[in-house]
């Protein structure tokens, strides 16, 4: 079992299903703001929304199309439900302990938690909290520091290679990829979901998680550090 201090969770995909919620909000903005948008071509799992809508927008509409974006998502987020396992651990990890990085913005965030039933962490970070999203450092390096914990102590749980991308440049000490989306991630160990998880602040019991895929450097996670 790793020794950890913290850990931390993307939102959409690890604890949340989000995707017919983000697929519903999306076409319907790109009915509007960009008619050749094709979501599984030009959308990139993990990235901050507004990155891809100034690919996609002339610059003197990104902020109207970004708020735009950002209330259809809203509006969607009754259809957004719990990923397996996540209702379970969550409320039962110690407090102060776990947090949520998103690549999405506040509001959104709280919504799709809420929505889900899930609880929200007050010190949780989002797209507004960081000048470079992921794949850079910024969210996991902002996230550890909240928890106050160096990143090599921590552990975060991620489904796409922006987010285990951002973790690794941030030095955190152990990542695990969530469900079929994580294998496609250089994750250290790759669980199903997060079903029988269990975690005390100190040790993180992976011994009935559902294992996908494990790797040797798994085994060495968040000693690093003295």
């Amino acid at each position: 079992m790793p020794r950890a201090e913290g850990l931390l969770f993307d939102c959409d995909g690890v604890l949340v299903d989000s995707d017919e919620a983000v697929v519903q909000a999306w076409e319907s903005w790109a009915a509007e703001y960009a008619p050749g948008f094709d979501f599984a071509r030009d959308i990139h799992q993990g990235r901050p929304a507004a990155d891809t809508v100034a690919e996609l927008v002339p610059s003197q509409d990104c902020a109207r199309a970004t708020r735009a974006l950002m209330q259809l998502e809203i509006d969607s987020a009754p259809m957004v439900r719990a990923l397996p396992g996540a209702a379970e651990l969550l409320p039962v990890l110690p407090e102060g302990t776990w947090t949520v990085v998103t690549s999405g913005v506040l509001a959104v965030a709280r919504a799709r938690l809420s929505a889900a039933g899930l609880p929200c962490p007050k010190d949780l970070v989002t797209a507004d909290d960081v000048r470079h999203g992921k794949p850079a450092p910024d969210p996991y390096r902002i996230g550890a520091q909240r928890l106050g914990i160096a990143p090599v102590r921590g552990v975060v749980f991620e489904d796409a290679e922006a987010g285990v991308s951002s973790a690794l440049a941030a030095g955190i000490g152990l990542t695990i990829g969530v469900g079929e989306r994580g294998l496609r991630t250089q994750a250290h160990l790759v669980v199903a979901d997060l079903r029988d998880i269990r975690y005390d602040g100190i040790m993180l019991d992976l011994r009935k998680a559902h294992i996908l895929r494990h790797r040797e450097q798994a085994q060495r996670p968040t000693t690093a550090a003295p």
